[in-house]
């Protein structure tokens, strides 16, 4: 078995979660000892798609032409995760999402990171195979180290309490609420690590205001590559997204064993966060600061948060997204055999 894990454009989305799961299933695969390319030009059994751009979609075709097996990797679902997120998004997700339809149905089978996101695709009319694993996360990478807290928070000028959130800077990861929390907590620090982007590519005039407007207790140092030691400088996670097909980092924040406040919805419970058991759910305003003030201030509530969600991030770690990998792949192997 040989495996063609591509990745159209890395550059492009070098800043986006696409990257990370690519990066992560091809680490994942070579721990596993599992022979992979990431040129599809070269011999493959297997051709495994992390995007759906034009080069994508001459590969599917050319290898679907020779006989070969295609995994298409649903990271996007359609006008589900596109809408408020970039420049018209909300004008072009239904043709975006006819066209990730027509992508998806090329395909032999569909791997996509949560059970949440095979429901969305299922409901949509999807009719391939769908296949749940997750991105992964790196537990050695993902390590809480004190100096890289000491580092960081230095380099950031962090003093107090400090509560972080990560994803790109664009209205569907809930930036307002973020926003509108920290001026209520003047006490603590807020951090956002991610990309912003101009407002000619992510114009929403609202959250570009108030971005300006950010109180002083809030600092957005942008996309930081090394994630996990970034994070080491927060003392809680606040990820009040709209609507996530995975949330890579609530996983990444559990394996550093930070505390999670997080929007209540539906397909975190698919994730298996239980609120009150690895992190605290909130759906407004209020109830957010509360949570917050209240992990602040019980350090036991931390710690038991913090070891159940950790148990979490070990269910999604690289060795057993490898495993789940290894199983498809032989899978889909056998059965064409047959």
């Amino acid at each position: 078995m040989r495996v063609c894990l591509y990745l159209e454009a890395e550059n492009v989305v070098a800043r986006s979660g696409f990257r990370t799961a690519f990066a992560r299933h091809l680490q994942a695969l070579q721990r596993m000892g599992i022979p992979v390319t990431t040129d599809p030009s070269e011999e493959f059994d297997i051709l495994h798609l992390h995007w759906f751009g034009p080069r994508s979609l001459y590969y599917l075709k050319r290898a679907k032409q020779n006989n070969k097996i295609v995994i298409a990797h649903a990271h996007s679902i359609g006008a589900y995760d596109f809408k408020d997120s970039f420049t018209l998004s909300n004008t072009f997700a239904p043709l975006y999402e006819k066209y990730l339809h027509y992508f998806y149905e090329l395909s032999d089978a569909i791997c996509t990171p949560s059970e949440h996101a095979k429901r969305l695709l299922q409901a949509h009319g999807i009719t391939k195979p769908i296949y749940v694993i997750s991105n992964g996360v790196d537990l050695e990478r993902f390590r809480f180290d004190e100096q890289a807290r000491s580092l960081y928070r230095k380099r950031l000028g962090l003093k107090n309490f400090t509560v972080f959130c990560a994803g790109n800077v664009i209205p569907r990861k809930g930036v307002l609420d973020f926003l509108e929390v920290a001026r209520r907590l003047p006490q603590f620090d807020f951090v956002w690590f991610g990309h912003v982007w101009s407002p000619i590519l992510a114009f929403d005039i609202e959250m570009h205001q108030a971005l300006d407007e950010r109180p002083p207790n809030v600092k957005l140092p942008g996309f930081i590559e090394d994630a996990a030691g970034a994070f080491c400088a927060g003392d809680l996670m606040f990820y009040p997204s709209y609507g996530e097909t995975h949330g890579l980092v609530l996983f990444e924040a559990a394996a550093l064993r930070r505390p999670i406040v997080m929007r209540d919805l539906p397909e975190y419970a698919l994730a298996g966060f239980r609120n009150g058991e690895n992190c605290l759910m909130g759906k407004t305003i209020d109830d957010f600061c509360e949570q917050i003030v209240r992990v602040s201030r019980d350090a036991a509530l931390c710690m038991r948060l913090t070891q159940e969600a950790y148990r979490l991030a070990e269910a999604n770690s690289l060795e057993h997204v490898g495993l789940a990998l290894r199983r498809l792949y032989t899978m889909l192997l056998e059965r064409r055999a047959r």
